[in-house]
């Protein structure tokens, strides 16, 4: 499979993005919030049998341009569609993980033209869903934006991942990383990464720019203007889904039933 990468100028922001060559339909991928397209490697070898894949990093994470105080839900929508327009030049499928599926539900209500199908990986389907976790969300956010932005070094950055604490099923303590998942576990790396190239402010904006970063994102406004094929695919919120129950109700109210859509799937591992 090959792979490569290349630069887009959105005319706000230049997006890095990766590419595999044309084995069918277009297919983009967005990935979760504070990680980068390579989240997707384990699974692209096989959807690039069967599409022609792209998988950009979002504006001020991965190896994309920062854009700083611009980092709303709607800016990486905004970003998305003209990628879409201008890059792909036909209608596409999406794939969105957590933030991911946010953007990817707000750019096929808003480019319904471009968009074929939607396929959304556990991803809030409402602000409330943000604003009822913020709370709690706080600390780890204040902890994350203190290390990304190259503010430490990738070796420290690996150091901390190791030493930080893990809930582990059946124990009453957290325990380090390093002792559940083994010193040479391949996810420090990972993590660390995805830190060293994360602009800070992309945490700020979701701790203390909350409302204006989700202005938009409504289960009221977002899904009924959605006129393609939808997939949502449900974690199980006891072990941290952020899908809830009520909103997959409300999205079978929305997609389904009000315009008598028969393509709405709901997946879920419980």
């Amino acid at each position: 499979m090959e792979i490569k990468e290349a630069t887009f100028d959105t005319g706000t922001v230049n997006l890095n993005y990766a590419e595999a060559p044309a084995a069918g339909a277009p297919l983009v991928l967005l990935h979760s919030s504070n990680t980068r397209w390579q989240s997707f490697w384990s699974i692209l070898p096989d959807l690039a049998a069967h599409w022609h894949l792209y998988a950009p990093d979002f504006r001020g994470q991965g190896k994309s341009g920062r854009a700083p105080g611009s980092y709303r839900l709607q800016d990486f929508a905004d970003d998305t569609i003209v990628f879409l327009r201008r890059h792909i030049h036909e209608p596409a499928f999406l794939f969105g993980h957590s933030l991911g599926g946010m953007v990817a539900l707000m750019v096929a209500a808003q480019y319904p033209e471009g968009i074929r199908a939607v396929a959304i990986g556990d991803a809030p389907l409402s602000s409330q869903t943000l604003r009822a976790t913020h709370p709690q969300d706080q600390e780890r956010i204040a902890a994350m934006r203190d290390l990304c932005g190259g503010q430490k070094t990738l070796d420290q950055l690996i150091e901390i991942m190791k030493e930080s604490s893990i809930t582990v099923p059946g124990k009453s303590e957290p325990a380090p990383m390093r002792q559940v998942m083994g010193e040479d576990a391949p996810e420090f790396a990972w993590m660390a990464t995805n830190l060293y190239q994360s602009d800070p402010d992309t945490f700020t904006a979701f701790s203390e720019r909350l409302e204006a970063t989700v202005a938009g994102y409504e289960i009221d406004r977002v899904l009924p203007a959605i006129r393609c094929p939808v997939l949502l695919l449900q974690a199980d919120p006891a072990t941290g889904g952020r899908m809830t129950d009520a909103e997959v109700a409300q999205a079978l109210l929305m997609l389904g039933v009000m315009f008598e859509i028969p393509w709405l799937l709901i997946v879920s591992s419980e």
